[in-house]
C-alpha cells in the first residue's frame, strides 16, 4: 500500500486523480484493518458480526479503530476463555435464566467437553464449585430430569499420587446408604476422572442450626440419629472415615419438607484390617488414641460424633485450646475430662449428658459403638419428647466457630465435593498447625494433622506410616471393633446392599413427626 503524497495537486485533473487514489488507499487500509480486527476478534471468541464495517475515510477509520479496540477489551472481560476458575461466579441451574441478547457478551462458565458416555445420559450445566484438584458442574439426567453433581478431577495435577484418588473412589464405590453422599457412576479417561455424585445443596450442619427458627433436643437427637446410622453402616464394612466434622455433614432437604444428614468427604477414609498409625484428622474432633500414636481403629469416628453431639447441645466444643496452643488442646483430649458448665447446660437432659460421656471415653474398650448410640434412650425416645425447651446455641456456634457467610465460589454443600484425597494430604504427618477454637473460623481453620516428631520418616527411615502400617516395637496393638463380614451383611434400615437403590428422594432416615431430621 503506497503512502499518500505530502502535497496536494493544484490541477483539477490531478486533484481528481489524487482523490481517487486516496479513496482507494483508504479503502485498502480499512479492509486490511477490518481483516486484522476480524482475526483478533475470532481469536478471543467474539462474534465477527459484532465488529462494525469501517467507514471509507482515513480519519473515521482511526476513530473506529479506537472504538472497536475498546469494545474488544470490554468484551474480553466476560469471555469464558479469559475467566479463571477461582473468579467464576457460582450459579445454580435452579435459578431463572433470562434471554441472552446477541449484543451482550456471554457470562456463563464454559461447559466442559465430556465423554459421550456422560453426555449421552446427562446434560452438563454450569460450574457450581471448584477446588485445587477438581471442579464440580451441575448435570441433569436426560431420562429422569434429576439433578446430580459432576465432579471432574484433573489427573494431570495428581501425577505420582494417583493411588490416593483411587483409594477414595474405591471406597465410594462400596458405600450406598441414605445418610452418605452417593456415587452414581464414574468414567476414567487419560486426562480426567469423572464422578457423577448425589447433589446436596442444603448447606452443612452448622448452617442448619444457625438458620433454624426453632432448635430443640429433638433436632439434635435426629441429627445424631442420622450420623450414627452412617457410621454404623461404614463400620459394618470395616471402613473408618477419620474426618467426621460438621463441615462434612450436609443437609438434604426432601420434597416433603423433612431433612436428613448425609456424610461426605471420604478423602481420609480407609479399610481397617489392622491397627492404624497414620496421624490425621481435624484437631477439635480427633480421638486421643490418634494423638497418642498407640494405634487406633473404627471407634475414632464415635469420638468425633461425641464431640459434635456436645456442640449440638451447647454451641461450643468440649475440649478447647487457648491462644493458639494446640498442645494444650491435645492435653485436654488425652485426659478426656468432660465438663457441662452452667448455665449452658441447665436445660439439657441428663440422658443426653450420659450419652456424650459414653461416646467420649478415652479408654477405647469403654467407648460406645455406633449400635449402642442408636439404642440409647436419648436417641430412641426422639430426644426425650418431654424436653421441648428451645436451645440457644446458634449464637454460641457463630461466636466460637465464626460461622456466617462463607466467602467461597462454591454453592452451599458443594465445597465438600470439590475436595479430593490430595487435599487431605496436609492433614497427614504434620505438626504445628495450631488452632484456637474460640477465635479461629471453623470454616477456614487448618485441618492439620497431629504428627509427633518421634515418628517422622526422617527420624525413623524404616518406619512407613501408611494406613496399614504395623505398630512400632514395644507398643501394644489396640483392640479393634469386630465388624461383620461385608459379604454377609444383611439389608436393614441402616445397612444397604449395593444392589438396592437409594434414590435422592429417599425418606427412610426421617423418623420424627416433630423434628425435620
Amino acid at each position: 500500500m503506497s503512502a499518500p503524497p505530502t502535497t496536494v495537486p493544484h490541477c483539477p485533473a490531478e486533484r481528481h486523480s489524487y482523490a481517487g487514489r486516496r479513496r482507494a488507499n483508504e479503502r485498502a487500509a480499512a479492509h486490511a484493518l477490518y481483516s486484522a480486527l476480524l482475526s483478533a476478534a475470532s481469536f478471543i471468541g467474539i462474534r465477527a458480526q459484532r465488529v462494525l464495517l469501517l467507514s471509507a475515510t482515513w480519519n473515521s477509520t482511526v476513530s473506529q479503530d479506537a472504538a472497536i479496540r475498546s469494545n474488544i477489551y470490554k468484551g474480553s472481560q466476560h469471555s469464558g476463555s479469559s475467566l479463571s476458575l477461582a473468579s467464576t461466579k457460582v450459579c445454580s441451574m435452579d435459578e431463572e435464566e433470562g434471554p441472552v441478547s446477541d449484543a451482550e457478551p456471554l457470562e456463563e462458565t464454559p461447559i466442559p467437553t465430556v465423554p459421550s458416555s456422560i453426555s449421552d445420559r446427562y446434560k452438563v450445566g454450569r460450574m457450581i464449585g471448584d477446588g485445587n484438584f477438581a471442579v464440580v458442574h451441575e448435570c441433569v439426567e436426560h431420562s429422569t430430569g434429576r439433578a446430580y453433581a459432576l465432579k471432574i478431577i484433573n489427573k494431570g495435577k495428581c501425577r505420582g499420587k494417583e493411588h490416593m484418588i483411587q483409594n477414595e473412589v474405591a471406597i465410594l464405590r462400596r458405600v450406598k446408604h441414605p445418610n452418605i453422599v452417593l456415587l452414581i457412576e464414574e468414567m476414567d479417561t487419560y486426562s480426567e476422572l469423572y464422578l457423577v455424585m448425589e447433589l446436596v445443596k442444603g448447606g452443612d450442619l452448622f448452617d442448619a442450626i444457625t438458620s433454624a427458627n426453632r432448635y430443640t433436643e429433638r433436632d439434635a437427637s435426629g441429627m445424631l440419629y442420622n450420623l450414627a446410622n452412617a457410621i454404623k453402616y461404614l463400620h459394618s464394612l470395616n471402613i473408618v472415615h477419620r474426618d467426621i466434622k460438621p463441615e462434612n455433614l450436609l443437609v438434604y432437604e426432601h420434597q416433603d419438607g423433612s431433612k436428613s444428614l448425609k456424610l461426605g468427604d471420604f478423602g481420609l477414609a480407609t479399610v481397617v484390617d489392622g491397627p492404624l498409625y497414620t496421624v490425621c484428622g481435624t484437631p477439635t474432633y480427633v480421638a486421643p488414641e490418634i494423638i497418642a500414636e498407640t494405634g487406633y481403629g473404627l471407634k475414632v469416628d464415635i469420638w468425633a460424633a461425641g464431640v459434635i453431639t456436645y456442640i449440638l447441645l451447647c454451641g461450643f466444643p468440649p475440649f478447647r485450646g487457648s491462644t493458639d496452643d494446640q498442645e494444650a488442646l491435645f492435653d485436654q483430649i488425652l485426659l478426656g475430662q468432660l465438663e457441662f458448665p452452667l448455665p449452658y447446660w441447665d436445660n439439657v437432659s441428663d440422658s443426653a449428658k450420659e450419652l456424650i460421656v459414653s461416646m467420649l471415653q478415652v479408654e477405647v474398650d469403654q467407648r460406645y459403638t455406633a449400635l449402642q448410640v442408636l439404642e440409647h434412650p436419648w436417641v430412641t425416645n426422639d430426644g426425650l419428647s418431654e424436653n421441648e425447651h428451645q436451645l440457644s446455641v446458634a449464637g454460641k456456634i457463630k461466636k466460637h466457630f465464626n460461622t456466617g457467610p462463607k466467602p467461597s465460589n462454591n454453592t452451599p454443600g458443594v465445597s465438600v465435593m470439590t475436595t479430593t484425597a490430595l487435599d487431605k494430604e496436609r492433614q497427614i504427618l504434620r505438626r504445628g498447625c495450631h488452632q484456637n477454637v474460640s477465635a479461629a473460623p471453623w470454616t477456614t481453620q487448618p485441618t492439620c494433622s497431629l504428627h509427633i516428631p518421634a515418628f517422622t520418616p526422617s527420624l525413623c527411615p524404616g518406619l512407613h506410616l501408611d494406613p496399614l502400617s504395623q505398630p512400632p516395637s514395644g507398643l501394644p496393638a489396640p483392640a479393634l471393633i469386630p465388624g461383620p463380614n461385608p459379604s454377609t451383611t444383611t439389608a436393614t434400615a441402616t445397612t444397604t446392599p449395593e444392589s438396592e437403590d437409594f434414590s435422592a428422594c429417599s425418606t427412610e432416615t426421617v423418623r420424627s413427626l416433630f423434628s425435620p431430621f
